[in-house]
């Protein structure tokens, strides 16, 4: 990857540090929907089935916005979005603030993956297009890893400083998108 264009590194970091958020989080919203929220657990399933449904389906579309508007404006509105919407899980106190929760965060996470890949393909050579992916996705799979890794410990002690790491991984990734990712 030493001779792509250096804003194919700056997808790739975004994406990395976007999974390992959002992973470091989402891991345990679970728990604590049902055991701080009281929520039921066949509630809190049926609101994360909701939100991954709503990601699905809004995906493509916001695919096609980019093409329109352009990836760059979109990638740092969806990490500003996240940033927002993510830690307002500590505002979640029954089954329609957790489902407004869902929605909101179907729509945010929606966009990351379709529109980040379409970038990363923009900006490849076509000869190079695999392994760019490739790298994504084992990055990816790597952030996983680590965002859920440590984030089991920060979540036994403070939900609340979890929900902050979570949301400054967004910002960073709105930084990276604002500051590192224009034309060559």
């Amino acid at each position: 990857l030493g001779v792509l264009d250096k804003r194919i590194k700056t997808v790739l970091a975004a994406n990395f540090i976007a999974v390992a958020a959002r992973m470091s989080l989402v891991t345990f919203l679970g728990i604590y929907f049902v055991r701080k929220a009281g929520i039921d657990l066949g509630t809190v399933g049926l609101a994360f089935l909701v939100e991954s449904l709503l990601r699905g389906v809004a995906a493509p579309m916001f695919g096609a916005i980019s093409d329109r508007i352009g990836r760059r404006k979109l990638l740092i509105a969806a990490a500003l979005a996240t940033a927002v919407v993510l830690p307002s899980f500590l505002l979640v106190r029954g089954p329609a603030s957790l489902f407004a929760w869902s929605v909101a965060m179907g729509l945010t996470g929606a966009v990351n993956m379709p529109v980040a890949t379409a970038l990363l393909l923009d900006l490849a050579p076509f000869e190079r297009r695999q392994s760019v992916l490739a790298v994504n996705y084992t990055a990816m799979s790597v952030a996983y890893t680590l965002g859920v890794m440590p984030a089991g410990y920060v979540a036994e002690q403070s939900y609340a400083f979890l929900a902050v790491i979570a949301s400054t991984g967004y910002l960073l990734v709105a930084l990276l998108y604002a500051l590192a990712l224009r034309a060559p």
